[in-house]
């Protein structure tokens, strides 16, 4: 592809083979229909010509959540590039809605509430029953 030059053009990459195989290769280890498709979006936003435009956005989201390719081309460039990303990726990095983990919080929390009731419910039982022996 090529043809002995050291770079290739970005509309000469094979990019159709590219996605099928990263997507086959990492999607075999992914069993839910959904998050399959996803693998598909992720991989089709990352690895495309356009991917290689100053400013591309690899992952859209609000203000700082937005995630674009790295400016340079040096090693240094894209180390500094690695350092700026924050130290927890939003959930819109992964496709999902800004206020996933607020959601999944809310749920643990309901849950772990309804356990603690069913707790306090089996220990007043037994304390119930205690008083009935003596």
């Amino acid at each position: 592809m090529a043809q002995n030059r050291t770079n290739l053009a970005p509309q000469n990459i094979p990019w159709d083979m590219i996605r099928y195989l990263v997507t086959e290769t990492y999607g075999g280890k992914i069993d839910d229909e959904g998050d399959f498709r996803l693998l598909g979006q992720l991989v089709a936003s990352f690895l495309t010509p356009s991917a290689f435009d100053l400013g591309h956005k690899l992952v859209d989201g609000p203000g700082d959540e937005a995630l674009a390719v790295p400016g340079g081309t040096t090693t240094p460039d894209f180390l500094a590039w690695v350092q700026r990303l924050p130290e927890r990726e939003p959930p819109t990095y992964l496709g999902l809605p800004a206020n996933a983990e607020k959601l999944l919080l809310v749920g643990l929390g309901r849950s772990l509430i309804g356990n603690l009731k069913k707790v306090t419910d089996l220990l007043d039982e037994g304390e119930q029953l205690m008083a009935e022996e003596e």
